[in-house]
């Protein structure tokens, strides 16, 4: 039951982010908006988190690979937080555009990550790897100080 309500959860702040991503593509959000984004950002990072940290809770043995992509997701879960951090900061289309390119990124990562868990194969590993480069040069576009925009 409790996994239900939380499938539930993770659901409605996934639409939420959705919805308001595209909201923010036609015009600038609202101060209203922009904190349920954030809320509902936070909230998407913090299920990604569970989720590696939970997988790192439950290896059994000395799996070297299989930890390691776990710190590789946990290392992208700590590089999206920083990156909504700047967002908050310099709220700007910009980085909602960054920000949702690299969550985008990094759920693709945790994708690549459970079917690597289900297959563990030398092409599944690949594919992992190559989400996790593809993610980590995510980590460095955001606009980290205010920038003149011109207004319609």
């Amino acid at each position: 039951m409790l996994e239900l309500i939380k499938e539930r959860k993770v659901l409605k702040d996934n639409s939420t982010f959705f919805k308001l991503l595209k909201v923010s593509l036609e015009r600038d959000l609202n101060e209203k908006e922009q904190n349920k984004f954030l809320e509902s950002s936070y909230r998407n990072i913090t299920y990604l988190e569970e989720e590696f940290k939970n997988a790192k809770d439950h290896v059994i043995g000395n799996l070297i690979i299989y930890n390691s992509l776990i710190n590789n997701g946990i290392i992208l879960v700590n590089d999206l937080r920083n990156g909504l951090n700047i967002t908050k900061d310099n709220f700007i289309k910009e980085n909602i555009q960054q920000f949702s390119a690299h969550y985008q990124t990094v759920k693709e990562y945790e994708e690549d990550f459970l079917k690597y868990r289900e297959n563990i194969t030398d092409e599944s590993y690949d594919k992992t790897i190559e989400k996790y480069e593809e993610a980590i040069d995510y980590s460095d576009g955001y606009t980290k100080e205010k920038t003149l925009t011109k207004k319609s």
